[in-house]
């Protein structure tokens, strides 16, 4: 049975306004609809329930709340894009930041730079952080700017959204985001260097921020997207390799060092001392962490991949890469994490690796897959963005489970999740041996630190240096010859034929992460500019 959004949201607030719950309701799993919507996309009853009591508009819906657009980083949007032309362009501006002793001056947005949807009210509004130290809250059908709040540094990471069921009204919806350390701040400024803020969806007002404090990282920004894990608890992680966990109830903040911060209810540290004498100060956590049920993982800067307990706040698995990590720790509807690995620090190559997290760390891979090493713009190989997965876009399983990833080397590889090639290969430290995922796809896009990322219709959107592309991923049954061909999850094969149908090159570089929404593409450049392409 399927519910459209008016039936349902019509029929629970009938349920809240004393009614037996109506018979449209009664023994259907809301949640288990065709389009397979991340959390908070299409509310449950026991969600709408909250959103009333919590005095919200049961039309308000968090659509993409976060990077990647859900816990387990694997959501970009809805639609169908049906090509690359240019729609329209919104101006985001340059600003100045300070790298080391020099003074740089950036235009636009990078990484991740991925923006947020939120509908309330009844329209549908973009929130983006840039690099003239903005955060915008943009009406997307008329690309007016509602409010504009001021950092005191670029802003390179994702926004998360989240409802505080305690706030005032106007304050109930919050934007947690974090931004360089501040151009006025160096590393051992004694103050407090608050990269991280709440900031109220609705009214554009500042409600804390946290000071990012000095450690053994050489870094005191805040990069990731924080999660909401609900029962009133938050999970940021600092690029000062710490891990916080927040009170969620605004009200809660108290004022600390000169300025109001929220409740800090438990910290982890994403880093050992044997990695300082490796790596110096390069310890940063850029990554935003993801949930597995009762665990989050989080790739950090330091070569682990944590997992961490909700209940007990402790780091209780780690998985050792000794390479530097940017990705985000993707994780697979079977429960399987994908994390791409930069080289750096390491003697082998870079590139994706496929984990087990219920196993013992020495039994946990399942499977690597190596970039090609190549020196560009700083960077020696393997992957700087995260890994894409078609899960969210493969309703029932119908076609073969698949990730993107986009690497160094220039190539943007398309492979299957669970079939492995029999080929052995090297892992990052040229000591073990680990099985080899079959790529059914790879296209020279030019360097790339974006991730790419799936759409309805079996669609796949990729950006880099050199554009932004759009690719048709187009599925034949293949039942006699299995070469290069994957199963389903009903073991029927496929192969996998991949055309290009659309490129967009402006003449600008661009690092952001897109989302899709309605079938129209939201992309951020470094020439100044977000890009709506269709």
């Amino acid at each position: 049975m399927t519910l459209n959004r008016r039936t349902f949201n019509k029929n629970a607030m009938l349920f809240l306004m004393g009614s037996s719950l109506p018979p449209i309701l009664q023994g259907c799993r809301i949640n288990n609809i065709p389009t397979a919507p991340p959390r908070n996309l299409l509310p449950t009853v026991t969600e709408t329930v909250n959103q009333a009591i919590a005095g919200l508009s049961p039309d308000t819906e968090l659509l993409i709340p976060t990077f990647l657009g859900n816990d387990q980083r694997r959501f970009y949007g809805r639609g169908i894009p049906q090509g690359l032309n240019l729609l329209d362009k919104f101006p985001l501006g340059t600003g100045r930041t300070r790298v080391g002793t020099s003074w740089r001056t950036w235009s636009g947005a990078g990484w991740t730079g991925q923006p947020t949807l939120t509908r309330d009210g009844g329209k549908v509004y973009l929130t983006i952080g840039a690099y003239d130290h903005s955060l915008r809250k943009i009406d997307i059908e008329t690309n007016e700017v509602i409010w504009r709040y001021q950092f005191d540094d670029v802003i390179k990471g994702s926004a998360s959204l989240y409802i505080d069921e305690k706030a005032s009204e106007e304050n109930r919806i919050v934007i947690l985001q974090g931004s360089r350390l501040g151009i006025q701040n160096s590393l051992n400024s004694a103050g407090p260097l608050p990269s991280f803020r709440a900031i109220s969806f609705r009214t554009g007002q500042e409600l804390w921020k946290l000071d990012i404090r000095k450690t053994a990282s050489y870094s005191r920004d805040n990069d990731s997207s924080a999660l909401d894990l609900g029962n009133g608890i938050l999970f940021n992680a600092g690029e000062n390799g710490i891990g916080y966990f927040l009170n969620s109830a605004t009200d809660a903040a108290t004022l600390k060092s000169g300025i109001l911060q929220p409740e800090i209810l438990g910290e982890v540290q994403f880093y050992e001392p044997q990695d300082s004498l490796r790596q110096g100060g390069n310890l940063v956590t850029e990554s935003s962490p993801a949930r597995l049920e009762n665990r989050l993982f989080v790739a950090a800067g330091s070569g682990h991949i944590y997992g961490i307990n909700i209940e007990t706040k402790k780091i209780i698995w780690d998985f050792f890469t000794g390479s530097d990590i940017d990705g985000s720790v993707v994780i697979s509807k079977d429960d399987k994490l994908f994390c791409a690995i930069e080289r750096q620090y390491i003697p082998g190559q870079g590139g994706v690796f496929k984990l087990d997290p219920n196993q013992p760390e020495e039994k946990a891979v399942k499977w690597f897959f190596p970039t090609g090493n190549r020196n560009f713009s700083g960077w020696q190989g393997g992957i700087i963005g995260s890994v894409a997965l078609n899960d969210e876009y493969n309703p029932n399983g119908e076609f073969p489970a698949l990730f993107a990833t986009s690497a160094i080397d220039g190539y943007l590889y398309i492979g299957s999740q669970t079939q492995i090639t029999g080929q052995k290969v090297k892992g990052p430290w040229l000591k073990k041996d680990y099985e080899m995922p079959l790529i059914l796809f790879k296209t020279n896009i030019g360097g790339s630190i974006s991730t790419p990322i799936f759409t309805d219709g079996n669609k796949l959107i990729a950006a880099g240096y050199n554009g932004v592309y759009l690719f048709d991923l187009q599925w034949e049954e293949s039942p006699g010859d299995r070469v290069n061909a994957v199963p389903n999850q009903r073991g029927e094969f496929y192969r996998l034929k991949v055309e290009q149908s659309g490129h967009f090159l402006p003449g600008v570089s661009f690092e952001a992460t897109p989302i899709v929404w309605d079938g129209i593409v939201r992309i951020c450049a470094r020439d100044g500019w977000m890009y709506s392409l269709g």
